[in-house]
């Protein structure tokens, strides 16, 4: 099925998704107002195309493509220029590069990058009705979400996880997290194209999907990246649709299991995602499984929906901000 145009309209809607980048703002009305761009943009048939066309810019950029179009990036110099300006030089990169630009937006996905959506993950684990659990993660990407235990966590004036170079600091709005300790007996992370966190290219597409003003997210992509290559995840290529099933029927006996995912589903039809569900309900037949996930719904929403399911049907547990600096339970 041929995706949907990319339009003007579709990327000034898009356009809420740049909260923090001045640039991309900037660059996402030239795109929208460019008949050139508009095209290449339309050949690069991952989803969603506008994150996929910035980071393959950013990331041949950051592999030493010679533009002054990185002196408007504060990822690549200490004194950047301001978006002003950038729109013609940016035009002039984009259609210098189209070959490499649409390669990489059909063979690279928008995988996860952002170890601080763990703050709305944790408190979610964490309301499954056991404590030692099998943990699966679909869009995996390097694996930062499995890491979530080893962490350390700090909500206003609420604390938790071991002594850590990573410390996820999000402002709590609703009720109080209920933390409490966790034993993961094993990790395994399904991906279409999981990532090695010790490749060096792997490292830099993780980074060339942050937002070019976002230091304290690369600062933080770092550290998780460092943390998570010394733990042992099992990594399953593959479609979630066909790699979920056999994962959890291989885990041993009836321990439980918790199945989770984050800004993933965009990358499934609904038919898709009803059948993850499904899949759950059919290894609950051996099994516990407890289901997580902190997804944008719907292309109106604003904020992530936190919700849970412990077989008895999704509940909204809470809301929480994209790149996880606030959570609000309910």
């Amino acid at each position: 099925m041929q995706p949907p145009a990319v339009t003007s309209e579709y990327l000034r809607d898009w356009c809420k998704h740049t909260h923090g980048s001045p640039l991309y703002a900037h660059l996402v009305e030239v795109v929208a107002e460019d008949p050139d761009l508009l095209r290449v943009i339309n050949r690069i048939g991952n989803r969603p195309p506008p994150n996929l066309l910035f980071a393959a810019v950013q990331y041949l950029l950051m592999d030493g493509a010679d533009s002054d179009l990185a002196r408007h990036y504060p990822s690549l110099v200490e004194d950047p220029l301001g978006p002003e300006g950038a729109g013609p030089v940016f035009r002039e990169f984009v259609l210098a590069h189209e070959e490499e630009i649409v390669h990489l937006g059909n063979t690279r996905y928008t995988q996860t990058n952002e170890s601080r959506r763990c703050v709305a993950l944790l408190p979610l684990v964490m309301m499954a009705p056991f404590d030692r659990l099998h943990l699966v993660d679909i869009g995996t990407s390097a694996g930062l979400n499995l890491a979530l235990d080893r962490y350390r966590y700090r909500f206003d004036d609420l604390e938790w996880g071991p002594e850590s170079p990573l410390v996820l600091i999000a402002e709590s709005r609703g009720a109080d997290p209920r933390l409490h300790p966790i034993e993961v007996l094993s990790r395994t992370g399904l991906d279409l194209n999981p990532l090695d966190p010790g490749d060096e290219e792997a490292r830099r597409w993780l980074d060339a999907l942050i937002w070019p003003e976002h230091e304290e997210r690369r600062a933080r992509l770092r550290l998780a990246l460092g943390i998570i290559s010394e733990i042992p995840i099992e990594m399953v290529p593959g479609d979630a649709l066909a790699t979920l099933p056999r994962v959890l029927d291989s885990l041993p006996g009836d321990e439980p299991a918790v199945v989770m995912n984050s800004f993933s589903f965009a990358q499934f039809s609904p038919e898709g995602r009803q059948e993850v569900e499904a899949i759950a309900a059919r290894a609950r037949e051996r099994r516990p499984v407890f289901r997580v996930t902190m997804e944008l719904f719907d292309a109106s929403d604003d904020w992530a929906r936190m919700v849970t399911d412990d077989g008895t049907g999704g509940r909204v547990v809470g809301q929480a901000h994209p790149h996880g600096e606030w959570i609000e339970l309910s």
